[in-house]
């Protein structure tokens, strides 16, 4: 017993120290492969891993939001069709001149002037007018298009934020659960140095508070991760479940810096606005027509009694605009007030936008930078105090407090670079996906 004891008095420490070291670059080596290379990305692809780009088919697969903008835009091309050609021509039957009372009440050939007929009638709309009514179905097809770009950049952001928050909080558990089984080991080092007379028994309690710690982070990331789980199921199906593929490279984006105000004039809500107040303008062309009347022409055959001739009539008629000031004259300044406010909305969106975007942009490469900065200095750094604190421990100069504290601010720093990573992925696929590649084609 006296030699197991001296063994322990002399050794733990030790074995605390290769505990920390061997955990830590377990943990070290969890991290570096997650910047994936091509060839690993594809390796797992080929055994069942999802990758971002078979989530975004997935997700595009999947979507009832672009099947139904799919359908106003089918339904506006056919109304566009309809609204071109003539008016149906309209069917006219009648019975006139009815005696009303006397002998012959009621009859419909006992007077000569009770007349019979059938007739038919055709208004004919003027080309112009029908051209005109058919461009404001073809802009409400373009303005349905335009909502399935607004659709699909939604779907596409939405299910790459989903796939990237799970990454990260994959990462972040898995950190966490390997700095978890490390206080593990602490702790049981740390009753055995305490039973040996070796250390003070606040070592024990500090080593046991920080497990309790490190279990409410997990239990508070694995619950984050779970939503992220969920939100990504929300988009891809079943396929959610399946292992990820790996990282992104989040240095590059398709949405440039040097002429940004151009590319967001395809930005879906701006070109949403632009299409509506081009369906505005075919609105106002449309009154300004119709300011011009339509004729009706009519022909009609008449039968009376066997003994009285049958009669044939034809006619004509148009509306009388008696009060254009009122009437077509307010309508066409309605549709030109609403071209209007619907330029003056897109204007005034193309500028927020251009500024959100900005924002955003700055902010990503802000925090590119800042993710750097904790590769080449800040980790390095709690690395360095780490093992100080570990060595001095080992020397019978320091405490296991400090080794913890000193962990804990590595572990910390750690979770804060992916965290920042985390943000600068959601940024990123808001800045990737925020224009649609089929706005240009």
């Amino acid at each position: 017993m006296l030699g197991e004891t001296i063994y322990v008095k002399l050794n733990l420490p030790v074995l605390v120290s290769l505990a920390i070291l061997s955990v830590s670059d377990v943990r070290a080596q969890a991290i570096t492969t997650t910047e994936y290379t091509l060839e690993q990305a594809l390796t797992q692809e080929k055994q069942g891993a999802l990758s971002l780009s078979q989530a975004l088919a997935l997700a595009e697969q999947r979507s009832q939001a672009l099947r139904a903008q799919d359908a106003a835009t089918q339904a506006a091309q056919s109304q566009a069709t309809a609204a071109g050609e003539l008016p149906d021509p309209m069917l006219n039957l009648e019975v006139i001149n009815i005696p009303a009372n006397g002998p012959d009440q009621f009859s419909l050939a006992a007077d000569f002037m009770t007349m019979r007929g059938v007739g038919v009638s055709q208004t004919f709309t003027r080309k112009d007018k029908r051209n005109a009514q058919a461009n404001v179905f073809n802009k409400s097809a373009e303005f349905a298009q335009a909502g399935k770009f607004q659709a699909l950049s939604k779907l596409r952001t939405a299910t790459a934020q989903a796939y990237l928050d799970r990454f990260y909080l994959q990462e972040m558990l898995a950190l966490l659960q390997s700095q978890r089984t490390e206080l593990e080991l602490q702790i049981e080092a740390a009753d055995a140095l305490y039973r040996s007379g070796k250390t003070a028994q606040t070592d024990v309690f500090a080593a046991r508070t920080e497990l309790g710690l490190m279990d409410l982070k997990i239990q508070d990331t694995q619950a984050l991760l779970d939503n992220a789980q969920a939100e990504l199921q929300r988009w891809v199906g079943e396929q959610a479940d399946a292992p990820l593929a790996g990282a992104v490279d989040l240095s590059q984006s398709r949405l440039s810096t040097v002429d940004l105000f151009e590319q967001l004039r395809q930005h879906p809500e701006v070109l949403a606005l632009d299409k509506a107040e081009s369906m505005a303008l075919a609105e106002a062309e449309v009154k300004q027509q119709e300011k011009s009347a339509d004729w009706t022409l009519s022909v009609m055959y008449a039968g009376r009694g066997p003994e009285f001739s049958e009669m044939l009539s034809f006619g004509a008629s148009r509306p009388l605009f008696v009060d254009q000031d009122n009437r077509q004259n307010q309508a066409l300044a309605a549709a030109n007030a609403m071209a209007a406010k619907a330029k003056a909305e897109r204007i005034e969106l193309h500028r927020e936008q251009l500024a959100q975007t900005k924002r955003w942009q700055q902010t990503w490469q802000s925090n590119l930078k800042r993710v750097a900065d904790f590769d080449r200095s800040l980790i390095p750094l709690t690395q360095q105090r780490t093992q100080a604190a570990l060595s001095a421990y080992q020397g019978a100069t320091g405490t296991l407090a400090e080794v913890l504290a000193a962990r804990r601010m590595e572990i910390d720093m750690r979770m804060e670079k992916l965290r920042i990573q985390m943000d600068t992925a959601r940024l990123w696929a808001q800045l990737e996906y925020l224009i649609p590649q089929e706005v240009q084609q």
